[in-house]
């Protein structure tokens, strides 16, 4: 196909997008799942009287756990379709690469299929991740012997 008639096609087919209405869809979701989180924090110090810190972390491992269970009842994508990156980008969204990856090697068996693909998306976030921590928790450090407080 020769590159004219190429793009020709793709600026026929491609979907106008209005990014004004698609960032306030995202920041929408992303404030309804912040909403959530905080409503889960609220239950678990008021009602169940775990300690205040503590349930900052009961709040996210729930989070983590529903966006896995929507994952694999296929209702997560749809809703990343609707509410964008205010989904993907919080830990919901690191939780269902994991749970979307592991699914796609269901078929491989338990060792070849979901442990190779366990890690495959979530890998790199992992590996980026403790990098940037050494490196900061580095220049922490010599600030620190330099005198400054942080």
């Amino acid at each position: 196909m020769k590159k004219a008639k190429f793009i020709e096609i793709s600026k026929k087919e491609k979907r106008n997008k209005n990014l004004l209405k698609d960032c306030l869809i995202a920041f929408l979701g992303g404030g309804l799942l912040g909403l959530l989180s905080q409503g889960l924090i609220d239950l678990y110090h008021l009602v169940f009287e775990v300690d205040y810190l503590l349930s900052f972390s009961l709040s996210s491992i729930t989070l983590v756990l529903l966006a896995a269970i929507l994952t694999s009842l296929s209702f997560y994508n749809d809703l990343g379709q609707i509410f964008g990156a205010g989904l993907f980008i919080p830990i919901t969204g690191f939780s269902n690469s994991m749970v979307s990856a592991s699914i796609e090697g269901k078929s491989e068996g338990l060792i070849y299929g979901i442990g190779t693909n366990l890690f495959s998306l979530a890998g790199s976030v992992i590996c980026y991740g403790i990098g940037t921590s050494v490196i900061v928790s580095l220049i922490y450090y010599v600030l620190l012997l330099m005198g400054v407080r942080i």
